[in-house]
């Protein structure tokens, strides 16, 4: 299950335009920063399985995971000084399944943010054979004290008529947030190769190109839904989304409209709202 690449990058940079209303008064929707809490949550879960599944969790855990192989059982909270996580491989059934266990209180990973409950990973295959299905199912799980649960099916749909590999990615999530919205979450995307996939061992030379739609119905929240107009191209070496654009529309408000340039890896992008166009620099 080698290198499950990162959903949420389309969006996260528009949480620093909602968090400074004084000067984009043309963005005061809630939705872009809702977007930006549930792409991450479910992103994040597609990364913590690769890492997992090698008996590490590097970025999301803190020190070394207690890894176990067999069917999952409960452990006592001896076993889990220092936030150690514990990784359950249960290789029984048809399918394989992973546990990812942080316990019941929230524990501060390695990336600054706090997590708590379990994630299942189920896989009929390996991530590089046509056909391979994995399911994570998120469990009594929290990012930050947002509730997350649904669940995110990555599908191997082979190579497409110009021989690159593509996988179709469908979230079907509800998010709870720290804050009271609830959002009723569902995306359908399709992530495409164009750089890296035969190069096994050298993650960093990846690229893909991300399309696809986004819809959220918000209680206490802006609704939206997102689509990518021309496809949002991910270089794994680079922090930021290189190039393509994005439409994020809040209900009943003006559709955004986000560039992210022509492949540059200088973290700018434009926004335009209502025939204005802003320059942002993350």
């Amino acid at each position: 299950m080698k290198r499950f690449l990162i959903l949420g990058l389309a969006l996260a940079a528009l949480f620093q335009v909602t968090s400074c209303k004084k000067k984009w008064k043309y963005d005061e929707s809630s939705a872009p920063k809702t977007n930006a809490i549930v792409e991450n949550a479910f992103s994040e879960m597609a990364n913590m399985s690769d890492q997992a599944v090698k008996g590490n969790l590097t970025i999301y855990g803190i020190g070394q995971p207690i890894v176990r192989v067999g069917k999952y059982e409960s452990f006592t909270e001896t076993e889990k000084a220092n936030c150690n996580v514990i990784l359950t491989l249960d290789t029984v059934g048809t399918q394989d399944t992973l546990t990812i266990d942080w316990g019941t209180s929230n524990c501060t990973c390695q990336d600054q943010k706090q997590r708590r409950g379990k994630l299942i990973i189920s896989y009929n295959g390996s991530y590089y054979n046509q056909g391979t299905i994995i399911n994570y199912t998120p469990v009594n799980y929290y990012v930050n004290d947002h509730k997350v649960e649904g669940v995110m099916t990555i599908e191997n749909m082979g190579p497409n008529s110009l021989g690159q590999p593509y996988y179709k990615v469908d979230i079907d999530g509800v998010v709870t947030l720290s804050t009271g919205e609830i959002a009723t979450y569902t995306s359908d995307r399709i992530r495409t190769f164009t750089n890296g996939y035969t190069t096994l061992l050298n993650y960093w030379d990846d690229e893909y190109d991300i399309t696809g739609t986004a819809t959220a119905q918000v209680v206490n929240g802006d609704g939206y839904t997102a689509n990518v107009i021309n496809a949002l191209h991910v270089k794994v070496g680079c922090p930021y989304i290189t190039k393509g654009t994005l439409e994020i529309t809040p209900t009943g408000r003006t559709t955004r409209t986000i560039d992210y340039g022509t492949g540059a890896c200088d973290g700018t992008f434009t926004i335009e709202i209502n025939g204005h166009t802003y320059t942002v620099v993350i």
